[in-house]
């Protein structure tokens, strides 16, 4: 008797616009070449810096890294500017995790809150979608600390759904 497949999990209405968690998509292949070294980065990926994802899922990613001394400005405080592309980077590495083949993005609004300062030394990052429609995704990122979160940001995503995409 063959084995019914497993149930999927029903997409919360504010991610409607994103790909089934289990589906393999041209993004996840990506993030998972990226993450265990088989596809290379970007050039700018490696001129900024831009640590890749250590962990991800549909619609959420993570990254253990270590922010070094070259990264500030001030004495033992690591450049502001530098975090937000990091958001940038971060919500840009959650698109890949979450959409349909053919769909596209470009960011439309970045903000970003420090809570404290972020010193050289571990570095926790979380990204998750929070919102994912036809036209809208809205990512939010946030760096952790010993233990405690020391920066946050907040990414809009304009989509572009090709005619054929799902949710076009």
């Amino acid at each position: 008797m063959p084995v019914p497949p497993a149930p999927v999990a029903a997409v919360p209405a504010q991610l409607r616009g994103m790909a089934a968690p289990g589906l393999s998509t041209e993004g996840r292949r990506l993030l998972a070449g990226l993450a265990d070294g088989s596809v290379p980065g970007p050039a700018a990926a490696g001129t900024l810096r831009l640590p890749p994802a250590t962990g991800f899922a549909a619609g959420r990613v993570t990254c253990s890294t270590r922010f070094e001394e070259p990264l500030t400005l001030t004495p033992n405080v690591v450049f502001g500017g530098w975090i937000a592309c990091l958001v940038d980077h971060f919500a840009g590495l959650v698109m890949l995790s979450a959409l349909p083949d053919g769909t596209r993005f470009l960011t439309s609004d970045l903000n970003v809150t420090y809570h404290a300062p972020l010193r050289p030394g571990p570095v926790e990052v979380r990204a998750e979608l929070s919102l994912c429609t036809t036209r809208l995704a809205v990512v939010e990122v946030a760096f952790a600390q010993d233990g405690r979160t020391v920066s946050t940001g907040r990414v809009e995503q304009i989509l572009h759904r090709p005619q054929g995409v799902p949710g076009a």
